[in-house]
């Protein structure tokens, strides 16, 4: 007997079956509608915690006797000045940077080759180099090249970098600086970097790059007949996982900026480089640890083989009898 046809399951009435694009296109902007109403949550508790501080300060302002009351006002307004002063003098050391410092130059011209989120990883990335920058004892002069030609996503939103201090180059790098003071700082490079000197212009390649794109910034440096060099990892760090990996764009200026404040190169490299490009001893490694685990049953089975079986059992005579 043959078993009955199972019918096909049919479409709705007025059902439209959507592409892989239209179903991207609608994840994207659930997760677009999903980040506005974090970012809603994000100030609306912002707001509450600024409304608790000032509700907090009240009260404690109103246990105060005259006299303390007098003393904290004080010390307030001793912290502003403070803080403004601070403010007033690492707006000078960044004005004498872009006048007579070191000229470092983020080149912005690989927007194109980067998807959406590396841009956005980008803009990321250059507001964390202008943060660096500002709160460095010895400030370089940062450059931001070929803003003509870069994608909006690369840029931080609202416009923010038009606010730093900082020099923005419409045009590329090769039509403000002479080749022959260029000098790119590429991972594939040969020679390493040994000094920073006033002379050079450094260029950082503004490329955010997942799957790595190997040797761009030397090829361009190459094209350019200009010098290109290397962060020299290897001869100060002997536990780097990768001496050719491509770091951060923050990671590479916060090294330049040691370096220039300081001149000790594992210094920098120490406190720039992220804990992930550090190698681990081989016995915290994955393979590491389950030798060492291996290691320990083979030792617990050997030593209970090695002990035999325990002879706490009755005697073979068996109890005594105590006849009448």
């Amino acid at each position: 007997m043959e078993s009955p046809a199972v019918p096909r399951y049919a479409p709705p009435p007025g059902f439209v079956r959507k592409t892989k694009a239209e179903k991207r296109e609608l994840k994207a902007a659930k997760m677009r509608e999903l980040r506005g109403e974090w970012r809603r949550r994000e100030r609306e508790g912002r707001r509450k915690q600024v409304a608790q501080r000032a509700a907090e300060r009240g009260a404690m302002l109103e246990r105060m006797s005259e006299e303390e009351r007098a003393d904290f006002w004080r010390a307030e307004r001793a912290e502003k000045e403070r803080l403004e002063q601070e403010k007033r003098e690492q707006n000078e050391r960044l004005d004498a940077a872009l006048s007579d410092g070191v000229r470092v130059v983020v080149d912005l011209s690989y927007g194109a080759t980067m998807n959406l989120k590396e841009q956005r990883s980008l803009a990321r990335q250059l507001g964390r180099c202008w943060g660096a920058n500002r709160r460095a004892p010895a400030p370089v002069a940062l450059h931001l090249a070929s803003m003509q030609r870069c994608p909006a996503p690369c840029l931080p939103q609202d416009g923010d970098h038009k606010r730093w201090k900082v020099r923005l180059l419409d045009e590329d790098l090769e039509h403000h600086f002479s080749p022959s003071d260029l000098v790119f700082l590429s991972p594939d490079a040969d020679e390493a970097l040994t000094c920073v000197d006033k002379s050079k212009v450094y260029v950082i390649g503004g490329l955010v790059d997942v799957s790595v794109q190997k040797r761009s910034s030397l090829t361009r440096a190459r094209e350019l007949g200009a010098t290109a060099v290397r962060l020299p990892l290897r001869e100060h760090v002997a536990d780097v996982a990768n001496r050719r990996q491509p770091l951060t764009l923050p990671a590479v200026l916060e090294m330049l900026l040691h370096v220039n404040a300081t001149g000790d190169w594992l210094a920098a490299i120490e406190a720039a480089l992220p804990a992930r490009n550090h190698t681990r001893p081989p016995e915290l490694s994955r393979s590491g640890r389950r030798k060492g685990k291996r290691a320990r049953l083979e030792a617990q089975a050997s030593g209970a083989e090695a002990s035999g079986p325990s002879s706490s059992g009755p005697s073979s005579s068996g109890p005594s009898s105590s006849g009448p």
